[in-house]
């Protein structure tokens, strides 16, 4: 028989048998400029089935990992608490499992819902264009302009680090620097981007890690195909060379949201080996 699993990396393991369990979100009722994200997790999974599994770079191979692919979150449109209600069930369960959750995006807000379902003594470092610290955004407060903020009430500010930031309000810069958010801009990332990588690697070094990777951290000429571009980003070769910090802590889970296929036919190709890059490198 010949066949392609529509699943990502074409991998058909069962949760039972999986080290890592892809779970898509395609959750997108709060995107404040350009819509289209809940595309997002088929097409990660449809760039995904394209890459080679051995990365002739890093000299890994992802057949080693064992990954199965759960597909979509039955999403409820328009209703966050019930979504939310879904997703931090199903992550519950992938946890249970003793798997690693991997959430394809879908909105930001979905960086939420997996930490609902994370134990509390996790770290997460974020790569975004946004600080995403606003309390509520066009009054709703589970925005994804309001993503982090909700994340530092859950978590604690102290354990949070985002990293490629290059847009925020006065009011969001004011009220993170009370709370002892911790972010490095993509300015000052670029002016000393060792420092900027040690200083990731000091933050995480021997701990439980969540990563989420927004795709509008990375410049948007190379990644053209997300909700809210902005320019002045983080490229994708060093975007990737951050990803090291991972090799000196324990993966408890990662994210990568806001791609919106139908804008680029290209980002959807980044985002795969984004995720293929940090699963290479993950320890758990």
């Amino acid at each position: 028989m010949y066949r392609v699993p529509q699943t990502f990396a074409r991998r058909e393991e069962t949760l039972a048998e999986a080290k890592f369990a892809v779970l898509g979100i395609p959750f997108d009722s709060s995107e404040s400029y350009r819509t289209g994200s809940r595309f997002g997790p088929n097409a990660i999974r449809e760039a995904s089935r394209d890459l080679e599994d051995y990365d002739l770079e890093d000299g890994s191979d992802l057949l080693n990992l064992s990954i199965c692919d759960l597909g979509d979150l039955e999403v409820s449109f328009g209703n966050y608490l019930e979504t939310e209600k879904r997703a931090v069930e199903t992550i519950t369960e992938i946890i249970g499992a003793g798997a690693v959750p991997v959430c394809l995006g879908g909105e930001h807000t979905i960086t939420y819902f997996a930490a609902k379902a994370l134990d509390k003594d996790i770290f997460y470092v974020v790569f975004d264009a946004h600080l995403d610290y606003r309390d509520d955004y066009l009054e709703n407060r589970h925005s994804h302009a309001s993503v982090t903020r909700r994340l530092a009430e859950l978590v604690g500010a102290e354990n949070i680090l985002v990293v490629g930031v290059r847009s925020a309000s006065k009011e969001e810069l004011s009220e993170a620097d009370k709370v002892g958010l911790k972010y490095i801009g993509a300015l000052d990332y670029y002016r000393n981007k060792a420092g900027a990588q040690k200083k990731i690697e000091s933050l995480t070094a021997g701990r439980s890690v969540y990563l989420s990777i927004d795709l509008d951290a990375v410049d948007p000429a190379e990644a053209r195909g997300v909700c809210n571009p902005e320019p002045g980003g983080i490229y994708y070769r060093d975007l990737v060379e951050s990803l090291d910090f991972l090799k000196g802590c324990r993966l408890g889970g990662m994210d990568l949201s806001e791609l919106a296929p139908a804008y680029d036919p290209y980002s959807q190709i980044l985002a795969a080996k984004l995720i293929f890059k940090a699963l290479a490198r993950a320890r758990i």
